[in-house]
């Protein structure tokens, strides 16, 4: 397998007639998210993104090649203007409603708009790219027109409004934080809530019957939340349809032979990525993160995660763009590595040295050079990723301790309040290079107190410099422009050795053969609503 040879996008796509109404697609996940909100900062888990694709609205979807077109259910027309301000004018289906039977109007996209711009107290939101730069959100001719008027050019604002909330829900921070949390109150998508089960880690959605668009073809879908090694099996045995197999583990190669089933792969815009807390007392130091960098072989922790597929890609060079894509430019520069002799003197010009008693752990001002990395508990591949860095980092003296966490709570609890010093995740990225991740690379807000606030940006470390070159990026209408400015700011990020970029990775979904309309969809959106088995005969 190699990223040349892959699709763009590997659905077994077939039209609806050829499909039968009705069943039940039980789908494999890893998480079982307490909040259900995308926006907010606890939010953003792919699980999350997954369910509510088929619940709430989006104004956009996009292609295969990640190109952004209005989707017809929610929205009929749209008109953009840039002189003297950007303006973008939406024509709103007037079917579309809410599942309490509210029509969807400006009002909500106004809401939205206010909560996520980042100006209001006590929104706990994931960011506020694009919104920020709204000035305001208006009634057009009718309820039905939302027209939006931007303080500040931004480009990429097809990327705005996705998952949209009902108003209801973004007009104050205790329904926002609250509202969705642990359920799911209210929808307007072609599938509705049913029930979450926290005791089987099931969360069940069914068809809409008062959809408007196409109605969904599937009765329900029940998704079930189990470890990597669970969700094998329970793929080998007949307990779930479908699911993402990590193409760093064994699982290709358990469940690629699965009978009467495939691994659909495609391309995708997805990266894997270790990320420094730079804000733990030892990683505060720069020079001391590019000595990770420096020290850590990513070239051999990719043959490793792979080995079971025989791919081995190069070592990503960018954090927003992928090799793949127009405009990547590898970026790592001095801190591309491996090189450890020149981690070594990173860490002798920090004061870390070597006692003269042979000691292998260095010291400084009497403390050892130890670091934590934290791993999700029953993830073989990310135990055995953090065992080949523990090795790497102790070839130039310094210690990790691998600490294994629950699945659940290793974001929760740990990586969103700083308690780690080092853990490896997923980025899952859009047809957006910048907008969707931006909150993870912004500097940090003040809270009422004053003191830093982070938001997603879980490796707190941040500059005005990264934020205007991504916010001038956001500006640039003309693509050439914008990937200049995109790779400007990811140099910036390199230098300030914020997050180790590993290898980008391909899209694997594991589904039964009578299945269509599912599987890599790439940098597209799935319709949920089109998933269905093939009629028989």
């Amino acid at each position: 397998m190699d990223l040349a040879s892959l699709p763009a996008s590997a659905i077994n796509p077939l039209p609806r007639e050829e499909l039968a109404e009705g069943g039940t697609l039980r789908w494999g996940v890893n998480d079982f998210p307490a909040q259900w909100n995308p926006h907010h900062a606890n939010g953003n888990l792919s699980t999350v993104a997954t369910v509510m694709d088929g619940l709430l609205p989006t104004p956009f979807r996009t292609d295969d090649k990640g190109r952004a077109h209005p989707d017809p259910d929610y929205v009929e027309e749209v008109t953009v203007t840039t002189e003297p301000r950007q303006v973008v004018t939406l024509k709103l289906n007037p079917e579309a409603r809410w599942s309490t039977g509210d029509p969807i109007t400006w009002r909500d996209y106004a809401a939205m708009a206010t909560a996520l711009s980042g100006r209001g107290e006590g929104y706990e939101i994931l960011g506020e790219a694009g919104y920020d730069r709204i000035s305001e959100v208006r009634r057009g001719a009718d309820e039905f027109e939302v027209v939006i008027e931007f303080a500040r050019p931004f480009a990429e604002y097809e990327a705005l409004f996705s998952h949209l909330l009902p108003h209801e829900y973004t007009s104050s921070p205790a329904k926002f934080n609250e509202g969705y949390r642990e359920t799911i109150p209210v929808t307007a998508g072609p599938f509705e809530f049913e029930e979450i089960d926290p005791t089987g880690q099931t969360i069940t959605v069914v068809r809409d019957t008062d959809w408007w668009g196409e109605p969904a073809l599937l009765d329900r879908i029940v998704y079930r939340a189990m470890a990597p090694d669970a969700l094998d099996a329970a793929f080998l045995d007949g307990g779930i349809d479908a699911y993402a197999p990590a193409p760093e583990s064994g699982s290709y190669a358990r469940v690629r032979d699965a009978r009467d089933s495939e691994v659909r792969a495609a391309l995708a815009p997805d990266y894997r990525h270790i990320t420094l807390n730079g804000q733990s007392p030892i990683l505060a130091d720069v020079d001391v993160r590019h000595a990770l960098f420096l020290a850590i072989d990513r070239t051999a922790l990719a043959a490793a995660a792979f080995s079971s597929i025989g791919w081995e890609p190069e070592p990503l060079g960018n954090h927003f763009l992928m090799p793949t894509q127009d405009g990547y430019v590898d970026n790592s520069g001095e801190w591309a590595g491996p090189d450890p002799q020149r981690a070594a003197e990173l860490l002798e010009r920090a004061g870390w040295t070597l006692g003269k008693d042979g000691g292998q752990v260095r010291v400084k001002d009497g403390r050892e050079l130890r670091l934590t990395f934290v791993v999700p508990q029953g993830y073989a591949t990310a135990q055995s990723e953090a065992e080949l860095v523990q090795a790497m980092l102790g070839e130039v003296g310094i210690a990790v301790d691998i600490e294994a966490v629950p699945g659940d709570s290793l974001f929760s609890e740990h990586v969103l309040p700083g308690d780690y010093d080092l853990v490896a995740f997923v980025n899952y990225g859009t047809g957006f290079p910048v907008s969707p991740s931006m909150a993870q690379w912004s500097d940090a807000v003040t809270d009422d107190s004053g003191s830093p606030l982070w938001r997603s940006n879980v490796g707190r470390i941040g500059s005005p410099e990264i934020d205007a070159a991504m916010n001038a990026a956001l500006a640039e209408f003309s693509p050439e422009a914008a990937r200049e400015r995109i790779n400007e700011a990811d140099r910036l990020l390199w230098e300030a050795g914020h997050t180790l970029p590993l290898y980008q990775r391909p899209e694997l979904v594991a589904v039964r053969e009578d299945i269509a309309n599912l599987g890599a969809a790439g940098f597209a959106a799935l319709d949920q609503a089109d998933i269905g088995f093939v009629k028989n005969g």
